[in-house]
């Protein structure tokens, strides 16, 4: 995780399996730094596999609602994914999108045009 203070974005790069534990730590980190309310780039691509699936998806967003509830809003994210591998990254939209900006893109580059539309939050 990198997190780029003058422009408010955060970047988080996942390589090999994805675990729960690890996505609970990135999230952990980001309540600790106190930059949930940060634009976010979580970029996929280069992950082999996850052992996260859709249940434990809903019980991690139904963690992160909670701490997010004592910390502020959450900022809008942005994840990278492979196309050919990009379920999990939908299904992890389709449960965060209700309040905040969630979208999906197969390039940083992408993300990246379109985290630049959000105000940078203070």
């Amino acid at each position: 995780m990198e997190i780029f203070h003058p422009d408010r974005i955060v970047v988080g790069v996942a390589r090999g399996e994805i675990t729960l534990a690890e996505f609970g730590g990135f999230v952990r980190g980001l309540a600790e730094a106190g930059v949930l309310h940060y634009r976010k780039i979580i970029d996929v691509t280069a992950a082999r596999s996850s052992t996260v699936g859709e249940e434990e998806l809903l019980a991690a967003d139904r963690q992160l609602r909670v701490l997010t509830n004592r910390k502020g809003p959450r900022g809008p994210l942005a994840v990278v994914a492979d196309r050919e591998r990009g379920e999990l990254a939908q299904t992890f939209k389709a449960l965060a999108a209700d309040d905040r900006p969630v979208e999906v893109f197969a390039s940083l580059h992408e993300a990246r045009r379109w985290l630049a539309k959000f105000p940078v939050a203070v």
